[in-house]
């Protein structure tokens, strides 16, 4: 019998003895062709042939820094924690699914729970107004923040993550620029005028943003924290990380790339952005082979007769790709008609509660992360080691 010349998931990831975020990485790296099902779009198939090379590839021995190397990006997990989990296309936030956290979890809800603190509501706190961008305004309270407080290193996590609630709070108020009062999703109505359905929307995005195991700004909010450094001063190398364009900027362009496919021009958008991956706006995301959940979460809970999410879908059809969290934001954002910077400004204050997590759990565990690097002379340099009989 002729085997398929494309399969599913659950068939590569047998063959190659791997997991489905690893299979997926594979695939973000053009390693492996993958197409949507026809029978079922929501499912991605891959090329067999492409799966068998690899296979074929990864039976030669591995040398320990081809390993190291590999699981830098994407790769297999490099430390191990209980904040939250991602497997089998599911993401768990401490346990608990995320969709279900989604359902009725505020902000501090979910902060309280990643942390395993007491569950709190958001104080007022001084906020002097500042001027300049959104980003500048965080960055600056947060600065200020870290001037002052005693580092994680040999205090108790109940003790440090005493002080989230008014970091929270603050940088709420410094994203939204003015005084808040009230739960988070209750300050961000009250700044955007939002209605309740927006307002419920911009809650759940808040929650399924608050945390996803060791992104970028994640780890380098570990590398921080790992140093015994203040909580403050840890939020704030995630937030400087997170505003990069290809981490928390990344909404950016899929808000331009979603507009363009309400228009009917997704093609000329891809014309004029040759050089950027679809991950880079949206869609495809290593971790999820079938897509990723938190945007299937936050697309279905948006109203259907809007022709938002026809047109992600349409945008997902065209690529192959299932869209990711960053096309969702994007459809909410312009779904509720939100400001330019909505999605930054949600993901920024959702994040916070996992970056805290993470920096508590690190600081609790007292092991500094220092990984080895390389050496690689420059270009035409000469290698101050010997290569001969010299």
């Amino acid at each position: 019998m002729t085997e398929p010349e494309w399969i599913d998931a659950r068939s590569a990831c047998a063959l190659l003895g791997v997991r489905a975020q690893t299979l997926y990485a594979y695939a973000s790296r053009a390693l492996v062709r993958v197409q949507s099902d026809r029978q079922d779009a929501r499912r991605s198939l891959y090329a067999r042939a492409d799966i068998l090379a690899l296979l074929a590839r990864h039976r030669r021995p591995r040398a320990r820094a081809e390993v190291a190397r590999a699981a830098i990006r994407w790769g297999d997990p490099v430390l191990s924690t209980s904040v939250s989990d991602i497997g089998d296309g599911q993401l768990r936030f401490a346990g608990r699914a995320a969709e279900d956290c989604a359902q009725d979890m505020s902000c501090e809800d979910i902060a309280a729970h990643l942390c395993a603190i007491a569950p709190f509501s958001t104080p007022v706190v001084a906020f002097d107004g500042g001027g300049g961008s959104a980003l500048g305004r965080v960055l600056s309270t947060l600065s200020a923040r870290a001037a002052t407080p005693a580092p994680m290193q040999g205090r108790p996590g109940a003790e440090i993550g005493g002080e989230l609630p008014a970091l929270l709070a603050g940088v709420t108020d410094a994203m939204l620029g003015r005084v808040g009062e009230g739960a988070v999703h209750l300050r961000f109505r009250a700044a955007w005028g939002l209605d309740t359905a927006a307002t419920d929307a911009v809650r759940r995005a808040l929650v399924l943003l608050s945390d996803h195991e060791l992104n970028p700004s994640t780890f380098a909010v570990r590398v921080c924290a790992s140093t015994g450094a203040s909580l403050p001063a840890a939020l704030l190398a995630g937030m400087a990380t997170l505003s990069g364009p290809r981490h928390g900027g990344v909404a950016v362009l899929a808000r331009e790339a979603l507009q363009a496919a309400r228009r009917g021009q997704f093609g000329a958008f891809l014309s004029a952005h040759p050089g950027v991956s679809p991950y880079g706006f949206g869609f495809g995301h290593p971790l999820y082979p079938d897509g990723d959940i938190r945007a299937r979460c936050l697309l279905d809970a948006l109203p259907a007769q809007d022709g938002t999410r026809a047109a992600v879908g349409a945008a997902a059809a065209h690529l192959g790709l299932a869209p990711n969290i960053d096309a969702a934001l994007a459809a909410l954002a312009e779904c509720h008609a939100l400001p330019a910077t909505a999605a930054f400004a949600i993901f920024g204050v959702g994040r916070m509660a996992g970056w805290a997590a993470h920096a508590i759990e690190q600081a609790e565990r007292n092991e500094i992360i220092r990984p080895r690097a390389r050496y690689a002379p420059p270009c035409g340099a000469v290698s101050g080691r010997p290569s001969g009989g010299v």
